[in-house]
């Protein structure tokens, strides 16, 4: 849990002095689980940091769900609508979890940017880190077979959420294979089979939704196409 608005990525650089009047902008809000905070095209501005739990950031194309990222604690939401004339929502966003966050309206977000030149910054940093990972999500659904983008998107969980053992390595994030195949442009079915050739090849085990890299390395050379290192991989700063 972030209790600290330092910890928010987008805030680092605020004086800790003036931390108590942006606390003061900000409304705490609860989400339970599958809780949807914005739906894509809806008109609505505020901004949301993430304070604990994860969501997804997903659009709709004719009914077909593609899921773009997972925000984490520390992450912001809403921002590119609130420095912009268009208030419609770019993408719905969903908890994985039950999430809890920090709420401002976009009059009051505009507020403290415009008085900590920094704020706008780190949002165009957020904004290229953003744009960076879309980008391999176009690679991924574009040029690859099932097998290399399921690959690649278990070693891109590892290395956001991995926790390494002596021989096994966890990605601690519990997740169904319908969340898999909608980051992946695919169908429950192909990516059902290609999990089940990994596992009788050895590379994962699959437990209560938890995913385990048996053999890690192998797993990465199925990606060695991609020339991406571990930093690439990674879809935050914390």
């Amino acid at each position: 849990m972030i209790t600290n608005i330092a910890e928010i990525t987008i805030f680092s650089d605020i004086p800790e002095d003036e931390f108590p009047h942006i606390l003061s902008l900000l409304k705490e809000r609860n989400f339970k689980k599958n809780h949807i905070l914005m739906f894509e095209n809806d008109q609505s501005d505020d901004v949301y940091f993430i304070r604990s739990g994860m969501v997804k950031v997903y659009r709709l194309h004719e009914g077909k769900e593609i899921v773009l990222s997972i925000a984490m604690p520390g992450d912001i939401l809403g921002e590119v609508e609130a420095l912009s004339n268009d208030n419609y929502r770019i993408s719905s966003i969903e908890a994985l979890e039950n999430v809890s966050a920090w709420q401002i309206s976009k009059k009051d977000f505009l507020q403290i940017v415009d008085k900590y030149p920094s704020i706008l910054r780190k949002a165009y940093i957020i904004l290229v880190e953003r744009t960076r990972m879309l980008n391999r999500l176009i690679r991924y659904l574009t040029f690859y077979d099932v097998r290399t983008k399921a690959a690649n998107l278990l070693v891109d969980l590892y290395y956001n959420f991995g926790k390494p053992s002596v021989n096994i390595f966890k990605i601690d994030l519990k997740i169904n294979q319908s969340l898999l195949a909608s980051m992946l442009g695919v169908t429950r079915e192909s990516i059902s089979k290609t999990l089940g050739d990994f596992q009788h090849e050895g590379l994962i085990d699959i437990r209560d939704k938890y995913f385990y890299l048996l053999d890690k390395d192998k797993l990465e050379s199925l990606c060695s196409e991609t020339e991406e290192d571990q930093t690439l991989r990674k879809w935050s700063n914390h």
